[in-house]
């Protein structure tokens, strides 16, 4: 039956390569990958026929071996050339010996092997032991291509990568198994000509993909890596196979025993290194000491970089603190930067913005990180707190348990912030290549993020001249208005008497009216008198906020826990106006059955003015992207959409900051921390 199923094999296998050989002659040949790939399609048809013919008539098998060692050798060249860029087989033969070795190497082997055959010499193990050598420079070529080649690239040449590493791989069990029992078994070798002929339309398939057969390669630390790792199995199995045999041939009866043991340990030490992640590990790090003077491959970890740097749709300080993490895979990770001389957090990863410990890393270290533009490592502060230029409170650094280093990140223009960052998981420790990278990383960063301030100021800048553009227009429809009640006025003198002119005069008003109160509906939230910076009481101001706002519904409600002589310095009317603001916007995202309520307290330094309410609320995206934003605006055309930021820049010009906490459904909390001048 094996005889059969074995003729069948290799009979198919040389009519289907003998079809794939007459569709390369049809096809105009260019380079001299695909003239290579002519001729070893020519020489598997070759070495199928001589197989059908070898089982039929049982001839030598060095008549086999030689055409094979041909075969393979030409899959060599093709798989070698495909690797390497512009090659030509005079760069292989003017090339160094160690190249042209192996070539001569094969040709002298098939010479052999033809000697052999035609002088019926008898084959021993060492024939054995060549083709298995071949299997294994084979899957190392195979291996070597594919990982070297460019990503985009890889698409098209794996399914030429498939199929020859299923032909090498079978051919390697086969020899290493022969090696072992001291026989080919001949089960393993009827059905090559089936592997074979399942490789043919994966070759193919590639060979219409490619068109020159060429592409730019570099080598990285995962070529090394998985180089390392297919020798590594293949040299052992191939000492596994060559102390195999030695066993059988001198331990007699328990020779098969020991084979069957060095079996299951080749098969756990393959399992270990493929599997195990803590021997990944250490051979990365000894390929990394041995193989390379730097810890990281610099050009994979920019494109990486900027291709974080080009996310759309996302916050750019989320892009900031993802491209920093990005390398050492933090667990926790915070970014925040220095606004109205505090620091503000800007984006998390896996920790609350207001985490106890990432106010008390902004509060203790963050200043000194950015004065002595140092990267401060929190877990060699807490065993040596004088490794830094500053003094640090070891009692705070006890607290402090989720994160393991502080990164300042600042421009020359005055942009200043820090990163914090939990110990990192994808290195066993860090040393100075790992802090250079982390200072080189933060001040790219830096400028990513002033340059996406500056864009937003200047969109604020230019919006502002877009407003006063638009309200040269309003003037100008002040003036017609103008225009039309002195000419009424005037006329008034001599007609005011007629009756046609009694009606003409209120049509005027009427006109008048609308057009002044469209005016006034785009100019009242833009009115400014002179500041008039002075104490007022912080009661009375609010009361009026309340009277004026009783029109609408809900009704606004005063709660006032302090002294009722309590004074601000500022304006008055304009911090009514802002106030008044805040409680129109509460009333117009809340029922006329809900609550609105403002407060009143002091805490530390500051007094706390709040407008709370329990309407529809905003969702985080809303208040980080549009709240503050000038002239955007939910109303449509009832708002010019500048309330809020109206509010947020008169807090801040009297050395304060807004707080803004907000759930859709649940209703919004607007904070307002107004520093006390005391007289």
């Amino acid at each position: 039956m094996s005889i059969i199923v074995g003729l069948l094999g290799y009979s198919i296998a040389a009519v289907v390569y003998l079809l794939f050989s007459l569709l390369l002659l049809t096809t105009v040949q260019s380079g001299f990958q695909r003239k290579a790939l002519s001729w070893v399609v020519f020489f598997t048809l070759l070495w199928a026929a001589v197989g059908a013919s070898q089982i039929r008539f049982a001839f030598p098998l060095g008549y086999f071996y030689a055409v094979e060692t041909i075969r393979n050798g030409l899959w060599f060249l093709l798989l070698y050339a495909t690797i390497a860029p512009r090659f030509e087989l005079t760069n292989l033969l003017n090339g160094p010996w160690r190249r042209k070795g192996v070539l001569l190497g094969l040709l002298i082997t098939a010479c052999l092997q033809l000697f052999v055959a035609i002088s019926n010499l008898p084959l021993n193990q060492l024939w054995l032991v060549t083709q298995l050598a071949q299997t294994v420079i084979g899957l190392w070529l195979i291996e070597q291509l594919y990982r070297r080649i460019e990503v985009n690239a890889r698409p098209t040449i794996k399914p030429m990568c498939l199929g020859l590493g299923g032909m090498f791989a079978f051919d390697f069990a086969l020899y290493a198994n022969a090696l072992i029992t001291s026989g080919i078994s001949f089960d393993f070798w009827s059905l090559r000509g089936f592997v074979a002929v399942l490789a043919a339309p994966l070759v193919l398939l590639s060979a219409r993909r490619i068109k020159r057969w060429s592409t730019k390669i570099y080598v990285s630390r995962d070529v090394i890596y998985h180089s390392t790792l297919l020798l590594v199995a293949g040299g052992y199995l191939l000492m596994m196979a060559l102390v195999g045999y030695y066993i059988r041939y001198a331990g007699g009866d328990w020779g098969s025993m020991a084979q069957n043991g060095f079996f299951a340990l080749s098969a756990l030490i393959l399992v270990s290194l493929f599997l195990s992640e803590r021997l990944r590990k250490q051979l990365k790090v000894q390929i990394t000491k041995h193989f390379f003077a730097n810890k990281y491959e610099y050009r994979e970890e920019w494109m990486k970089f900027a291709a974080v740097l080009e996310e759309d749709g996302v916050s750019p300080y989320n892009i900031a603190l993802k491209a920093i993490n990005q390398p050492f895979d933090c667990q926790f990770a915070s970014l925040a930067i220095i606004e109205n001389g505090r620091f503000t957090v800007k984006s998390c990863y896996n920790v609350a913005d207001d985490d106890p410990q990432v106010l008390l890393c902004l509060e203790h270290l963050a200043f000194q990180a950015i004065e002595h533009q140092w990267i401060i490592d929190i877990d060699e502060l807490k065993e040596d707190s004088s490794v830094v230029p500053f003094t640090v409170s070891s009692k705070m650094l006890q607290q402090v348990s989720k994160f393991s280093y502080l990164v300042p990140t600042s421009t020359g223009e005055g942009f200043k912030g820090v990163i914090l960052l939990s110990s990192p998981t994808a290195i066993h420790s860090v040393n100075w290549e790992d802090r250079d990278l982390m200072r080189a990383i933060s001040r790219q960063l830096a400028v990513f993020l002033n340059l996406h301030r500056s864009n937003l100021a200047l969109a604020e800048s230019q919006q502002f001249d877009t407003f006063n553009r638009m309200s040269a227009y309003l003037v100008h429809d002040l003036k017609n208005v103008l225009a039309q009640l002195q000419l009424m006025s005037k006329n008034a003198i001599k007609h005011k008497h007629n009756p046609e002119f009694i009606d003409d005069a209120f049509e005027t008003v009427d006109s008048a009216a609308n057009r002044l109160a469209k005016v006034v509906a785009h100019l009242s939230k833009k009115q400014r008198v002179d500041t008039v910076v002075a104490p007022f009481l912080l009661k009375k101001a609010l009361q009026q906020v309340v009277e004026s706002r009783s029109m609408g519904q809900p009704k606004p409600q005063l709660r006032f826990s302090l002294e009722d002589d309590f004074e601000l310095v500022g304006d008055q009317e304009r911090f009514i106006n802002v106030l008044s603001h805040l409680v129109q916007n509460a009333q117009d995202a809340t029922q006329a059955s809900g609550e609105i309520m403002i407060k009143a307290s002091s805490q530390d330094k500051d007094c706390i003015v709040e407008v709370e309410d329990n309407g529809e609320g905003m969702s985080v995206e809303f208040i980080d992207t549009r709240l503050f934003k000038p002239f955007d605006t939910t109303k449509g055309n009832a708002g010019m959409g500048v309330g809020a930021y109206d509010a947020k820049r008169f807090v801040e010009e009297l050395g304060g900051h807004i707080q803004v906490k907000s759930h859709v459904g649940e209703g919004s909390l607007f904070r307002l921390f107004l520093p006390i001048h005391k007289i």
